[in-house]
């Protein structure tokens, strides 16, 4: 037929991940088991199996691109601008580029998060700043404090290194009842 268009093809390679080779980051409290890198994809997006412990989250930042998880398991408080909002097993949340925001477990049990970052490079970022873990669930080591203070410092510029940025530690405060911040200000030592 003289309309048909040719299939198109590509140069790119079938990208599996298999559990027994996936990396797993331990940052702060949390677990991250890099599923799909942004080198498997082209950039396009990277794919992170998140473990994330009673208490654990990441601190207040913001970062170019686009953040999607999905709660497998367990559930999470998210805040992004102004907002609060409890997403539990089966919430799809997405963050906008650039928009400050945080989770945080504040149930007793553990919850699994799949996140999606498009462009890719968050899954890079954690690979700088964590500790490389055995499993998908195996808990970071507590640092020291003087472990815990050289990370503190050398974040910012990790960050900025991958268009994020690390936000004040009182950023999402105003959305916490009085118990869950002093909870929170004795977790991380502040």
């Amino acid at each position: 037929m003289a309309d048909e268009k040719p299939i198109p093809t590509t140069s790119r390679r079938l990208a599996v991940s298999l559990p027994r080779e996936r990396p797993n980051f331990g940052v702060g409290a949390d677990t991250y088991s890099i599923v799909m890198t942004g080198q498997e994809t082209n950039g396009a997006y990277a794919f992170i199996d998140m473990h994330i412990p009673p208490g654990g989250g990441p601190v207040p930042h913001a970062h170019a691109c686009e953040e999607m998880f999905y709660v497998v398991e367990g559930e999470v408080e998210v805040f992004c601008h102004d907002q609060r909002l409890s997403a539990g097993a089966s919430a799809a949340v997405n963050i906008p580029g650039w928009a400050p925001h945080m989770f945080r477990n504040l149930a007793t049990v553990p919850a699994r998060l799949f996140a999606v970052v498009s462009p890719a490079g968050l899954e890079a970022q954690f690979a700088e700043m964590g500790a490389k873990l055995a499993t998908r669930t195996t808990p970071p080591p507590p640092p020291s404090a003087a472990e815990l203070e050289e990370m503190m410092r050398k974040l910012p510029g990790i960050a900025a290194r991958y268009d994020a940025r690390i936000l004040p530690p009182d950023t999402f405060d105003h959305l916490l009842s009085a118990e869950e911040l002093r909870s929170m200000k004795a977790a991380e030592g502040r």
